[in-house]
């Protein structure tokens, strides 16, 4: 039996508030700490911010996985770009094209949106390597660094 990868793995729909609770549990297997209020009142301020989007993937009614995304509106001679602010598929789920689809649906939505640039902040810390290859493999390339002051 061969699989076809470019085979639609999930459906996707605009996340709203009643999602609080299933991208709280998504939230939480990458260690995120948020909870179904707090990830509810988020959802609320930005419901009908057209500087946000959180899309959610489902199988069979079942939440599999999320991407957030925010407009960074262009400044100067900087080109509109669009953040993803977060990226999760359910672990049961990984390796199966859910995420390829996820940065998909980002991308035409950043397009859509007359964003030049999509980016994302990676994190260093090892059980994240494995997503830097995920968006090595979608097509991001690494560039440049950050700089972080706490206050």
């Amino acid at each position: 039996m061969t699989t076809n990868v470019l085979e639609k793995t999930a459906d996707f729909r605009t996340a709203t508030c009643e999602d609080a609770a299933v991208l709280t549990e998504l939230m939480r297997q990458l260690s995120y700490p948020t909870t179904p209020s707090v990830m509810r009142e988020q959802l609320e301020t930005r419901e009908n911010n057209p500087n946000y989007r959180t899309y959610l993937a489902e199988r069979g009614g079942k939440a599999i996985g999320m991407i957030s995304l925010r407009l960074i509106p262009a400044r100067g001679t900087e080109a509109q770009m669009t953040q993803i602010a977060g990226l999760i598929v359910n672990e049961d789920c990984r390796c199966c094209g859910v995420g390829r689809q996820l940065v998909e649906q980002a991308e035409a939505w950043a397009a859509e949106s007359g964003s030049k640039f999509l980016f994302l902040t990676g994190i260093n810390r090892e059980d994240r390597l494995g997503a830097h290859d995920f968006y090595r493999r979608s097509g991001f390339e690494k560039f440049g660094c950050k700089f972080i002051k706490s206050l």
